[in-house]
């Protein structure tokens, strides 16, 4: 780090049920190179990620994405006492429920989070896996205002950042429909946005090199133009 410097921060997001992303080992390569390019790169497990225990994991029970912007939040206030942390560009990314928690982000603190690059996100938990949906938000019939307030539809007036959205046209895991009422819902509101589709990618954007290449190529240069 140069003295004196102050450096944009991008938060790698996922922090949904069952995955635990900090541990001692080297992460994700595509992270090594936003380092190198003079970002730097945090991630934190809010509540309800995975292995801290039944009251931690629990915490989102009933209703997503509430209490895991919380704790992203906490982890900016976190970082800010640091010098070498510019405050004021702090972006998100994220994939499947990491794209979900990078659009609550941005429209639940858009006085934190500057730019988001949410890829393949759920939209509206009543499109999901109902097998995976149920277990923590319980049958939609049961816990409306809940389904309800884990949508983030409720939340789009919020957005005043940058955002990318980006999705695989074929995926089989988030469906496409998520995005597209994303885009609809935002038109509606003449929030500005920018949006990627992949024809025939699934969940997994980047089926072979060169549109993977695509892919990263696209969310570094969203970053660097916009944070």
């Amino acid at each position: 780090m140069a003295t004196g410097r102050k450096y944009p921060v991008i938060f790698a997001l996922y922090g949904g049920p069952l995955v635990q992303r900090v541990r001692r080992a080297w992460g994700d390569p595509f992270h090594q190179i936003l380092a190198q390019s003079g970002y730097i790169v945090f991630t934190l497990d809010n509540r309800g990620s995975a292995n801290r225990g039944t009251e931690f994991e629990g915490a989102l029970y009933r209703q997503l994405g509430r209490v895991e912007v919380e704790d992203q939040v906490a982890g900016a206030e976190f970082l800010k006492q640091f010098d070498y942390v510019d405050p004021d560009r702090i972006g998100v990314q994220g994939h499947s429920y990491g794209g979900y928690l990078v659009l609550m982000s941005l429209f639940q603190a858009p006085e934190i989070f500057k730019a988001g690059v949410s890829s393949a996100p759920v939209t509206e938990w009543r499109l999901y896996d109902t097998a995976y949906t149920e277990r923590y938000l319980g049958m939609p019939d049961k816990n409306k205002a809940g389904y309800d307030n884990s949508s983030v539809f409720p939340f789009v007036k919020g957005l005043e950042g940058k955002l990318l959205l980006i999705h695989g046209m074929a995926d089989d895991n988030v469906i496409f429909n998520n995005s597209s009422m994303l885009l609809d819902e935002l038109q509606k509101n003449a929030q500005q946005f920018d949006f990627m589709a992949y024809p025939g990618q699934t969940h997994r954007i980047g089926s072979d090199k060169m549109r993977k290449r695509h892919f990263l190529n696209l969310i570094k240069r969203y970053f660097d133009e916009n944070l």
